[in-house]
This record gives C-alpha cells, structure tokens and sequence, in this order.
C-alpha cells in the first residue's frame, strides 16, 4: 500500500526530470544552419571572398574534407557553402553564425584588396524562440 501512495511521487519526478514536463514540449534535435548574403559596396568583377564566423577567426576558403590518406587538418572556419561572385554577391552558409563574421577580399593575383570584421544582423526565419532555427543575413562589405 505505501508504494501506491508513492507512485504519484515517482511519476512526477521522472515527468520533471526527463524534460517532459507540461507543456510537454521538447526541442527537436535537428542542426540550424545560417546563411548571409553578402554583396559589396561599390561591386566590382573579380575579386574572391575567404570568410570566416567568428570575432577571432582566420578567413580561409571554405573547408574541404582531408582525402584518406592525409595527414593534413583544413583549417575550420565554420563556413560550408560559399556560392556567387564579387559582380552579383555571395550566398554563404554557416554553422552557426557568429554575431561577427571575418572576412578576405583578394584579387585575381591574390593582392588583399580589403579584410576586417562585419557585425552581422541574424534573423530566424524559421523554428522558435525557444528552440531556435534558421536564420539569414544581409551584409555589405566595402571594397578596399
């Protein structure tokens, strides 16, 4: 008898400590990407953008993956895709976007023609508040 007077007790504990508590509502475990298109301020055909997320990052070309048999480790730069072109804009997609993203722009000869750090203003586009999503930037690089 004294364990179904405990069983009420039990039950709730598990509910609160697992998570499922009401509203019972769990976050999925899906990964949220983010994708910042990037255009300059005076566009001009030919230069390459190296990028990276972060304040303290290194731009670089987006990673590639180590081909069996390398000893060699890319650098990460938490860029995955970098699509487009200096003329028209990027699109690049991020791991997680930084509220700062490092930037590189080169010239054909690989002269650096500008570099620095740009703030970058995230909007969910997706998702929830609470489990968060999706998001995209705008952002204006000057050109050197």
């Amino acid at each position: 008898m004294r364990i179904l007077r405990l069983a009420p007790l039990l039950v709730a504990s598990v509910v609160l400590l697992t998570g499922c508590a009401p509203p019972f509502f769990a976050c999925t475990t899906i990964g949220y990407s983010s994708v910042a298109h990037i255009e300059l301020d005076d566009p001009r055909p030919g230069l390459l953008l190296a990028l990276c997320d972060g304040a303290n990052c290194a731009p670089g070309p987006v990673e590639q993956p180590v081909e069996l048999g390398e000893t060699a480790i890319p650098e990460p730069t938490g860029v995955f895709g970098l699509t487009g072109d200096s003329a028209s804009g990027w699109s690049a997609s991020l791991l997680s976007g930084q509220p700062v993203l490092g930037y590189r722009l080169t010239d054909a000869s690989g002269a650096v023609v500008a570099e620095g750090a740009v703030a970058a203003d995230w909007v969910r586009i997706d998702g929830s508040e609470r489990c968060g999503g999706n998001r995209t930037a705008e952002i204006r690089l000057p050109a050197g």
